[in-house]
């Protein structure tokens, strides 16, 4: 599903199964583990509150996207209407540069946000 105007794209997300999943659309890289997720609407997640949502991440593969949404994988859920996200697993190299990204972008905002 293409996503709507003004809406954040979904570049990765954390899985309960301990990887990050990098968005892609063509082909991911051969012997990759592959994600297919489709999110929670506000009603659903609110509905399951968070033990819920972690009782429910101990059956299913859940993932927190950098979206702000909650997909869950496929399979699980009625996919019709909602976002999807697909994605590869990062190898542990490739996750250690993207946590390092984040966090040095996480240093650049704060800084910026308080000299304002």
């Amino acid at each position: 599903m293409a996503s709507e105007p003004g809406t954040i794209e979904t570049e990765l997300v954390l899985a309960s199964d301990g990887a990050i999943y990098l968005h892609f659309e063509e082909e991911p890289p051969a012997g990759r583990r592959v994600f297919t997720g489709y999110a929670l609407t506000a009603e659903e997640r609110a509905q399951h509150g968070t033990q819920g949502l972690l009782r429910w991440a101990c059956l299913q593969l859940l993932a927190l996207g950098s979206d702000g949404c909650v997909y869950v994988q496929e399979g699980t859920l009625d996919p019709e209407g909602r976002k999807e996200f697909r994605g590869y697993a990062l190898t542990a190299e490739e996750a250690e540069r993207v946590v390092q990204e984040i966090h040095r972008t996480a240093f650049n905002v704060t800084i910026a946000t308080r000299v304002k």
